[in-house]
């Protein structure tokens, strides 16, 4: 039996957990023995008894919190030549982060007698800095990796050079390794991009699953959502709720809306530091913008600004939608908010372009809008309601197709493609002469 590590440091950050659960799970019951490395192992394992009872005893849960700045376990203290520095530059902290892992996988090892044929980043932007080569991280990382990229450079930084010669550089130069058997990405457009740039390893396109664990028909919220809608057409938009989410889009369009024909519900956190993202004061302005729209108790919307108690209850959120609204800005990644939609048969409104756009128009889940507009935001809902009540041939959304492209079936599938890599790297390996 062959034995998969999978490590991600962060917790409490969007899908963390419900990746490493199910990660885990679709290995265990692919036949491997699964390590699991994680900043709260308690809420990994007893899941995993519950949902894999069968599975368990190859289970391994380890505790692994998030890798600490200060901590320099590649060169020691923080040296007198950079005075002004609090911390070491990037490349030299992130080599530190995948020197930290391999000890400690190292250690878990010795613990239950297994090395990891394949160590799996389920964040491996964690792992990631310009100026940091594959060669580098052969000197301190020995096991086959893979990880899944969740937001490529590109879409964060544009293209960097190097400067004065102006070379271009590479987010992704760690892929040079000798271990690495490949790179994963929930972007299946970006997937094609990027393997045009890293032309020696093979990049391939992961599902963005998402838990879909039958709604809680008991969740009062859901109740009072369709209780005081009526017959409106009931928009959503729900999780962490900001500015990036397109949150004031939505209430703009909400304001401009027909009370008697849409009914809004904004469920979730909502955090003045969302408005933060470049500390300008017109953030904090949208912030009181937002609180103003709340305190004035629009009949048309449904106000709940705590966190979703879990997957049954977000579920049945989106299950007592209409529509749902996806139209993120400054949002160029994927989002399993289109596959929660898609399970429910409800349809969506999007961004245009990058990722969840070219999938809405693909799949014909919905409609996309410019980021940011209201005038199309409000023209778009008037769209959709159109679309629900008098149902057109020329817009019949394959919700089945694109739940089954982002199903955990599709992710045992990917995980095997990389798998079968470790294994071709191992037989290469013990045939290569010393």
């Amino acid at each position: 039996m062959k034995t998969v590590a999978l490590v991600d440091t962060n917790h409490g950050r969007g899908h963390h957990l419900t990746y490493m659960r199910f990660f885990s799970k679709t290995l265990l019951e692919m036949g491997y023995r699964v390590m699991s490395f994680y900043p709260q192992p308690d809420d990994v394992l007893p899941w995993i008894q519950e949902n894999c009872p069968d599975k368990a005893e190859n289970f391994y849960a380890f505790e692994m919190q998030e890798y600490q700045w200060q901590e320099l376990p590649v060169l020691g203290r923080l040296p007198a030549l950079f005075p002004k520095w609090n911390r070491w530059p990037q490349p030299i902290l992130i080599l530190g982060r995948w020197q930290k892992t391999a000890a400690m996988i190292q250690e878990a090892a010795k613990q239950i007698g297994h090395e990891p044929d394949l160590v799996f980043l389920n964040w491996l932007d964690n792992y990631l800095s310009y100026y940091l080569r594959g060669s580098m991280i052969d000197w301190v990382f020995p096991y086959p990796w893979s990880g899944l990229y969740f937001r490529p450079a590109t879409y964060r930084f544009g293209q960097r050079y190097l400067p004065i010669l102006k070379t271009p550089l590479s987010h992704l130069a760690v892929a040079q390794s000798d271990h690495c058997q490949a790179i994963t990405l929930l972007d299946e457009y970006e997937a094609k991009n990027l393997q045009a740039d890293i032309d020696n390893k093979p990049v391939i396109a992961f599902p963005d699953f998402t838990d879909i664990t039958p709604p809680d028909l008991t969740y009062s919220l859901a109740a009072d959502i369709k209780a005081k809608a009526g017959n409106r057409t009931i928009v959503g938009l729900f999780g962490a709720l900001s500015k990036r989410k397109g949150l004031l889009t939505l209430l703009h369009a909400a304001e401009r809306c027909d009370p008697d024909d849409f009914f809004f519900v904004f469920a979730g956190s909502l955090s003045k530091a969302m408005f933060h993202q470049d500390y300008s004061t017109r953030l904090n302005e949208d912030y009181e913008m937002v609180q103003t729209i709340v305190e004035s108790s629009p009949d048309n919307c449904l106000f709940h600004f705590e966190f979703i108690p879990g997957e049954p209850q977000f579920n049945a959120l989106v299950n007592s939608c209409d529509v749902i609204f996806s139209a993120y800005e400054n949002f160029p990644y994927s989002s399993n908010a289109l596959v929660k939609a898609a399970t429910f048969q409800k349809l969506v409104m999007a961004s245009e372009g990058y990722c969840m756009g070219k999938r809405v128009q693909q799949f014909e889940l919905g409609v996309t809008i410019p980021e940011g507009d209201v005038d199309a935001c409000v023209e778009a809902l008037i769209e959709l309601k159109s679309r629900l009540t008098q149902p057109k041939t020329d817009h019949q959304p394959d919700f089945e197709g694109y739940c089954n492209q982002h199903s955990l079936q599709q992710l045992a599938k990917s995980f095997q493609d990389v798998l079968n890599l470790t294994t071709v790297h191992q037989q290469q390996q013990t045939t290569s002469p010393s």
